[in-house]
């Protein structure tokens, strides 16, 4: 059974990024099918921190193409901030307040309801 683009939550297609004369992403090509876990590896300076930007909407890619959920990168890049969550290295969370309060707290910011 073949993945369509519906089952995938991420597809990208020839991202490509320079910065100045340096490319630092040539053509990356990347399915991850929806429900599973995926891990983007490779040493400093591969890439990798580059492709999360672009793939969360924090940077444009020069050329490629992107869907998150079914959303395209480009012309849908509200639906795919709404569609997603994303944390850097370093943790998120206040450290001075409890998991469960960090967890309301994050609810609050994203107006959930209460239920």
């Amino acid at each position: 059974m073949t993945t369509t683009e519906h089952e995938l939550a991420i597809s990208a297609t020839g991202l490509r990024k320079a910065y100045g004369d340096k490319n630092v992403l040539d053509g990356i090509d990347i399915q991850v099918p929806a429900g599973t876990v995926f891990s983007l590896l490779g040493p400093n300076g591969a890439g990798k921190t580059t492709v999360v930007s672009i793939l969360s909407t924090l940077i444009s890619a020069d050329g490629g193409a992107a869907r998150i959920s079914g959303h395209d990168l480009t012309a849908e890049a509200q639906a795919v901030r709404a569609a997603i969550g994303v944390t850097g290295q370093f943790s998120a969370v206040d450290g001075l307040i409890t998991g469960e309060e960090n967890m309301l707290l994050m609810a609050d910011l994203h107006h959930l309801s209460k239920r």
